[in-house]
């Protein structure tokens, strides 16, 4: 599915060039859950910026589904995020004045679908995350963990081809975590959903099915918690 190969990445700033990430080769199979783990200026959020098709500024080659993504335009990076990826943040960034039904159906409105089809697919996404009954209610006077869930539901009521998920359990406690992660878990069990945790967090590292490690924008260890032969091998 992803098929990243040599990716460099520099910053420029005045006369200084940062050498940010450094021959980054990882692949990533539809249906895989993937957690990114690295501490704080290890690299890993240029990674995902890259992955998730924020970024189109790299060297080297990133194939999706075999198509060459280092040679689209920036137009076109935009389109394949839109139409391919959704993102849950860990600060939620849920609209607090709009009811949740509203900041579900956002990208749908975005997307110029009709409000009938909105209404229905938002109800569904509410219903998979746990939160059914909660559409008319505004972000505030919901729990963290609540929240979460909304921003969750957000990213997939278009039904991405993968999520890319940046410290979704950082602001919440660890009983909350646990559910959140929980809910990762059922919808890329159900829904074959891949997704991409990135995390400085162990506990939640340890819970994805593959963990890469990454360190001074360099990979150095790359471990499958999956048993053999039950890996989706289709890329």
């Amino acid at each position: 599915m992803i098929e990243l190969k040599n990716i460099n990445k520099s910053y420029v700033q005045g006369t200084n060039s940062y050498h940010v990430l450094h021959d980054i080769n990882l692949t990533i199979a539809q249906g895989e859950f993937l957690a990114i783990m690295g501490q704080s200026g290890s690299g890993k959020s240029t990674l995902i910026n890259i992955i998730g098709f924020l970024d189109d500024q790299f060297e080297g080659t990133y194939f999706y589904y075999e198509h060459p993504i280092h040679e689209y335009t920036r137009a076109q990076f935009s389109s394949l995020r839109n139409q391919n990826v959704g993102f849950v943040f860990q600060n939620f960034k849920l609209i607090q004045n709009i009811s949740i039904a509203e900041n579900v159906g956002l990208p749908l409105l975005y997307a110029g679908q009709k409000r009938a089809y909105i209404k229905e697919r938002v109800r569904e996404v509410l219903k998979a995350v746990g939160l059914a009954g909660y559409e008319d209610q505004l972000p505030k006077n919901l729990s963290g963990g609540q929240q979460q869930r909304v921003s969750i539901a957000r990213a997939i009521v278009t039904k991405p081809k993968f999520l890319i998920a940046d410290e979704p359990t950082g602001a919440l406690d660890s009983e909350t975590s646990k559910e959140i992660m929980a809910l990762f878990k059922q919808l890329n069990h159900d829904n074959e959903t891949t997704i991409i945790i990135v995390t400085h967090d162990p506990n939640v590292g340890a819970q994805a099915d593959r963990l890469v490690h990454i360190l001074d924008g360099r990979l150095t260890e790359d471990v499958d918690h999956k048993p053999k032969g039950d890996a989706n091998e289709v890329h």
